[in-house]
């Protein structure tokens, strides 16, 4: 339990930071008011608009009443951003998980639509060596990971050299080259970025999934929030009464064990 929880923090949070918190006496806000920050890391949430995460919350956001700005960030600007915005929302993200990583107190001011992606966490092999069999194997091997994350803190018994990387394609290339033993990743992420770099999915345990858990947009907690998470969360029952989620993750070439509610 004390692993996967530490996991948790690593790959849904990100860099451990100040907790959030929806400032004291804020202004209410007119419904559509208070823009949806994206978390930008790499080419499955650019900056650009492009990429499978940004796909998604497109889909999500059509025909919702009131309209909300979706604005792609570089990752630690967004998170900047919407504590600096009582009434912005934050994209991939779950409150459980933040408020786990310390990023944000749990005293009702975040709410959160429902889950859009299913997302699984791992430790990714060298091309040509097998999957990782257990954390102890790490004793010596370098492994890339995220640059600012809490990874080497929380597995540094497991006496792994730890890799600081920018991007989720250099970790990619880091692995390919040979330069590192392992690479923290995530799915399906990870399906796009070597698919785009020519070269197979890299050996994993689907035994060892580090997490598995429902991506949300989290809002601070205000009268318009409200409002928009309430016909957010209907958008989505309607994409997945018609099928219409389950189209794009078709037309994406992403499993729909990914998508959350999918039977």
């Amino acid at each position: 339990m004390r692993v996967w929880v530490l996991f948790v923090l690593i790959f849904l949070v990100g860099p451990i930071s100040t907790p959030l918190r929806a400032q004291e006496g804020a202004a209410e806000v007119e419904p559509g008011e208070g823009p949806i920050f994206g978390t930008g890391w790499g080419m499955t949430l650019a900056l650009d608009g492009t990429g499978f995460y940004n796909d998604v919350i497109r889909l999500a956001l059509e025909d919702v009443t009131p309209e909300k700005l979706y604005q792609p960030l570089p990752y630690k600007r967004a998170k900047v951003e919407f504590a600096k915005d009582t009434a912005s929302c934050l994209y991939p993200s779950n409150i459980e998980h933040l408020a786990r990583g310390g990023e944000i107190n749990l005293d009702n001011d975040f709410i959160q639509t429902v889950p859009v992606i299913w997302v699984e966490s791992h430790l990714f092999s060298r091309p040509g060596t097998p999957p990782l069999t257990s954390l102890s194997a790490l004793e010596g091997k370098k492994v890339a990971y995220p640059n600012g994350s809490a990874l080497p803190t929380v597995l540094g018994e497991f006496g792994a050299q730890f890799m600081p990387t920018t991007d989720e394609n250099t970790k990619a290339r880091m692995l390919i080259a040979g330069r590192v033993h392992y690479m923290s990743g995530s799915l399906p992420d990870n399906i796009f970025v070597f698919k785009a770099l020519g070269h197979p999915l890299p050996p994993y345990n689907p035994d060892l999934a580090l997490i598995r858990t429902g991506v949300s947009v989290v809002c601070h907690d205000t009268p318009a929030n409200r409002t928009f998470v309430q016909a957010f969360d209907a958008r989505m029952a309607t994409l997945m009464r018609d099928g219409g989620m389950e189209a794009l993750y078709a037309v994406e070439g992403v499993d729909l064990r990914f998508l959350p509610g999918y039977e």
